[in-house]
């Protein structure tokens, strides 16, 4: 166990170097404003890091705090960190592709992709299990943290027997066995590996370099240590776990500027084509005709401003993501933390809208 003593900006907080391009007064104040905010919720995160991406680059990155405590080594905008369900975002990119490039059906049942997955009493589509509307179930994160997987088809296995939760496409229903099961069949339409297939389908054009799949027994090589707060908000260093199992539903660690970079590379039409944007970022609905809110892969509202905004957000044991999308002023921010804390998703949001300002 040990100790966090709040690090102040001077000591905590650490911005990484790139040519931001032309600043202007609106940009220089949406810095100085987020800077503020997270430097004074340091108490809540030991460290944090923040990437935000507008038009065609990077206009800010940095980190706040430590990415280990004990040694006192700062984030940095190459720190890795856990991002649980932000997974969802980058595994449904995928599936759209697959789908442009005719490799899946997105409508088709997903025993023509997973072959070896069990028949239930009604079909489900890859459609509906990346919008949580296969009926699958929830199970505890634990169940898929009881062992080491190569390959999504092993993580199935575990699974495959139970029954469904609910009738498929009837209501909205989290389930991470849903997406490893997507993961699966995503692999079985690319002919290759998971992790090889979001390489090339994903992490390489978006020009994603520290992206990997969260294997305990090899750690990331930078990566920040996770972090529980207990009792007294005294932290302690979480246990090695093996995410390898959780594949598309959680299973990755990355970095804050990865991540803005993939949601630039989203919004510019360079990982699926412009007119397929809308097959990721539409509300789903059930089948009584109700939205879910939630696209693939995406949760989808408006800012104050009337603004659409996609977000993605994951929270995990050590662990704390947010990814937050607005098209209208062509703008990703990745905001990251080695700690399941709160408000992590309010502080995404803020600094959102400050910089979606016009400029």
């Amino acid at each position: 166990m040990l100790a966090f003593a709040c690090a102040g900006v001077a000591s905590g907080d650490v911005e990484s170097a790139f040519d931001e391009g032309p600043s202007t007064p609106a940009r220089r104040h949406a810095i100085e404003r987020s800077r503020k905010l997270l430097a004074d919720v340091l108490e809540l995160y030991p460290g944090t890091t923040v990437a935000v991406a507008r038009d065609d680059r990077i206009i800010w990155s940095a980190g706040f705090g430590y990415a280990n405590v004990r040694r006192q080594i700062p984030v940095s905008s190459t720190t890795q960190f856990r991002i649980d369900r932000v997974s969802e975002a980058l595994t449904a990119a995928a599936l759209v592709r697959l789908s442009e490039e005719g490799r899946v059906d997105l409508d088709a049942p997903v025993q023509k992709y997973v072959p070896g997955f069990p028949e239930k009493n009604y079909p489900i589509t890859l459609r509906q299990l990346a919008a949580h509307l296969g009926g699958m179930a929830a199970l505890p994160a634990e169940r898929l943290r009881a062992m080491h997987c190569a390959q999504p088809a092993d993580a199935v296995r575990t699974f495959a027997s139970l029954p469904l939760s609910r009738l498929p496409g009837t209501r909205y229903l989290y389930s991470a066995p849903g997406y490893v099961l997507l993961s699966a069949a995503v692999a079985g339409a690319c002919g290759s590996d998971f992790v090889s297939c979001l390489q090339e389908a994903v992490f390489r054009p978006a020009g994603m370099t520290s992206t990997f799949l969260d294997d305990g027994r090899t750690p990331a090589p930078r990566m920040a240590v996770p972090y529980v707060r207990g009792f007294l908000s005294i932290l302690s260093e979480t246990p090695r776990i093996d995410d390898t199992c959780r594949f598309g539903a959680g299973g990755f660690v990355s970095t804050a500027e990865d991540l803005a970079r993939f949601g630039l590379a989203l919004l510019r039409g360079e990982l699926v084509k412009r007119e397929s944007l809308p097959v990721l970022f539409s509300p789903q609905k059930t089948a009584a005709g109700e939205s879910t809110g939630h696209g693939l892969g995406w949760q989808i509202g408006v800012d104050a401003a009337g603004r659409r905004r996609f977000v993605q957000s994951g929270r995990t044991p050590g662990g704390r993501s947010v990814v937050v999308l607005v098209p209208e002023a062509r703008l990703a921010v990745a905001l990251l933390a080695n700690v399941d804390g709160e408000h992590l998703d309010d502080h995404a949001l803020s600094i959102a809208s400050l910089f979606a300002e016009p400029e």
